[in-house]
């Protein structure tokens, strides 16, 4: 074998050494590149979660408070049905009368209020109706796009699950209003 020989083959090696050397060391950039990108992907998916647990806290709270305003409303209007109760049993017939008058027009009142709650209730089960089914979609399509997390279709299926969670909760709290005002009628009633 000539020298030739000899110098092209440790020429080639030489390229060779040096080609996998490079391929080497932008293997190792990229794996760190990537452990970089995994690492702020991490941090985004943590926050993006806190930041639709908080909102999904405030509403709750939100509607917890009105709760609350309802009972208190609810208890004052049981004391001021029977409060009423023991006024008409003192009153004299033309009082009576008189009480019979205003114990109908609340009774109207009441019954107003009720048509007026079973309206937003059923627009609320209807829009719950239709967000939950919007939900769901955006939910699976997200799903699909595994690749892309925080594609617009992932971030629109989230709002609207706690949209979803908002409409039960105001849709619980109709219901509620509505059990209130039947049982103020029944009582007014009775009276």
């Amino acid at each position: 074998m000539s020298l030739t020989w000899y110098a092209l083959n440790a020429t080639t090696l030489g390229e060779k050494e040096g080609r996998i050397a490079g391929l080497t060391l932008q293997n190792s950039l990229l794996h760190e590149e990537l452990r970089a990108v995994q690492n702020r992907y991490d941090a985004a998916q943590a926050s993006r979660e806190d930041t639709i647990s908080k909102r999904s806290g405030e509403l709750s709270a939100a509607y917890r408070e009105s709760m609350k305003s309802l009972g208190e409303r609810y208890d004052q209007l049981l004391q001021e049905n029977a409060d009423l109760k023991s006024t008409l049993s003192a009153l004299n017939s033309g009082e009576r009368r008189q009480a019979a008058e205003r114990k109908a027009a609340r009774l109207s009142e009441l019954s107003a209020e009720r048509d007026l709650i079973n309206r937003k209730m059923t627009e609320a089960q209807q829009l719950l109706y239709k967000t939950s089914a919007s939900a769901g979609y955006d939910r699976a399509s997200c799903t699909r796009e595994k690749q892309n997390f925080y594609s617009n279709v992932c971030e629109h299926a989230a709002k609207e699950e706690a949209q979803v969670r908002a409409l039960q909760e105001k849709v619980s709290l109709l219901e509620r209003q509505g059990e209130i005002l039947s049982n103020q009628m029944t009582a007014l009633e009775a009276s």
